[in-house]
């Protein structure tokens, strides 16, 4: 496995994409490439398999985008499919593949649920030289014949762990056994799980290996906030945080039904610029709030892991952790969201007595202790206090400990193919 590669003489000129790509490239802003691109473009170029590990915000959707579009480009046919877990993500795959794509003539098309298979058949009809899709939406494809892999060329794996751990082991080993032995392999992981790595060495041929970063680790720009409290004080707490932070804000649930409850819950309490995302919207809608979310329409979005994780949206200011995650790695990905491309970001936690064994969990990955309360053996204050009521004497606290005066709770804070293969790549 090779670690981050030192890229700091490196420029666009040096990775070997044509001169045009390049300078449109440029032009987009991205002045040189980050070292997950360094290192996996050339060799993607020279049609090696690759297993990439590599935390989200390296640029890893690029890293895989211009070396295909570099090989499709004035060619007919379809050449290249894209796996992703998500709709999101494969719209936002697509979205990057069509911006740098479309004016070398390169069609590119996303495959999802939640849109018309009639859709779908159109755009297949004209044979788009790269194929952006979630895995059950292609197998749906297969099976009307909609769509044939036996000259596909490039396969990309991306956020192969979501996808495992999403349950499409089935699908992926459907799509896998109708693509050619001689096509080429990229996988894209944030962690390389045993599973993950069972995939790899079945799917790739002697693939150069690739670790960016520590994929359970936060970025240094990102500031971490864990503030205790009870359950109950949760929704007052989360008032005070958007009260205090003018940019924008990710709010993460656990499920969708949590998702709909606290978006209901901030538009009662008079933040109508919120908005929610989650499966059990239509696909139209889900795009439309994220879209609203990223011009700025909507100031705060809440999302569910699922939909949320791999959703890139530029200077998110502030992520917020409503309900704590289960696994660290969520975690990981949650706080991903902000702190991205060297800019600073600030991660707040919301952590009730029930999320303990589940904060371990993330102190154990980020490698830190976090300090809880002090409560000297009694019940610590719950960070929402009941304001007096006029004219009143606050009521006295049953324990001795007397509360903060503020009335709540202190922030603990982090600072932060050489030759193509033979038939034992089957």
């Amino acid at each position: 496995m090779i670690e981050e590669p030192k890229i700091e003489s490196l420029s666009w000129n040096e990775m070997g994409l044509r001169a045009p790509l390049v300078e449109l490239i440029e032009k987009a802003g991205f002045d040189k490439p980050t070292p997950v691109q360094a290192a996996s473009i050339p060799r993607a170029l020279n049609n090696e398999d690759l297993v990439v590990s590599a935390q989200t915000g390296t640029g890893k959707t690029a890293a895989f985008a211009f070396p295909i579009l570099e090989r499709v480009i004035g060619r007919n046919g379809t050449y290249a499919l894209v796996l992703a877990p998500t709709r999101e993500i494969a719209l936002q795959t697509q979205k990057v593949l069509a911006e740098f794509g479309a004016p070398f003539g390169v069609n590119s098309v996303a495959l999802i649920g939640g849109t018309p298979l009639k859709t779908d058949e159109v755009a297949l009809r004209n044979y788009p030289q790269i194929i952006v899709a979630t895995p059950g939406r292609i197998c749906d494809h297969l099976e009307r014949g909609n769509i044939w892999l036996e000259y596909l060329e490039v396969l990309v794996l991306d956020e192969a762990d979501r996808m495992l751990d999403m349950g499409f082991s089935d699908q992926l080993n459907r799509i896998l056994s109708e693509t050619p032995e001689t096509r080429q392999t990229l996988l894209f992981s944030a962690t390389l799980s045993p599973t993950v790595e069972k995939l790899a060495q079945r799917i790739t041929y002697n693939p150069f290996r690739l670790k960016i970063g520590k994929p359970t680790r936060a970025a240094s720009t990102v500031e971490q906030h864990f503030i205790f409290l009870s359950e109950e004080a949760k929704m007052r707490k989360l008032e005070q945080l958007l009260d205090q932070e003018p940019g924008t804000v990710f709010i993460f649930t656990r499920s969708k039904d949590n998702a709909y409850r606290l978006w209901r819950s901030l538009r009662n309490r008079g933040f109508t610029d919120a908005t929610q995302l989650h499966s059990d919207l239509d696909q139209a809608v889900r795009e439309q709030a994220l879209l609203d979310f990223k011009e700025g329409r909507y100031r705060v979005l809440i999302a569910t892991d699922v939909v949320g994780r791999g959703i890139h949206v530029d200077d998110v200011a502030h992520v917020i952790n409503y309900d704590f995650p289960r696994d660290a790695e969520d975690y990981i990905h949650r706080i991903g969201r902000t702190g991205r491309a060297e800019s600073s970001g600030k991660a707040t936690s919301l952590v009730t007595p029930r999320d303990e064994i589940n904060l371990k969990k993330v102190e154990k990955v980020i490698g830190r202790t976090i300090q809880r309360p002090s409560s000297n053996g009694q019940r610590p204050p719950q960070g929402n206090a009941r304001p007096a009521a006029p004219n009143r004497a606050p009521m006295k606290p049953i324990q001795a400990a007397t509360p903060p005066a503020n009335g709540e709770k202190k922030s603990f804070i982090i600072e932060p193919r050489a030759p193509r293969k033979d038939t034992e790549n089957s």
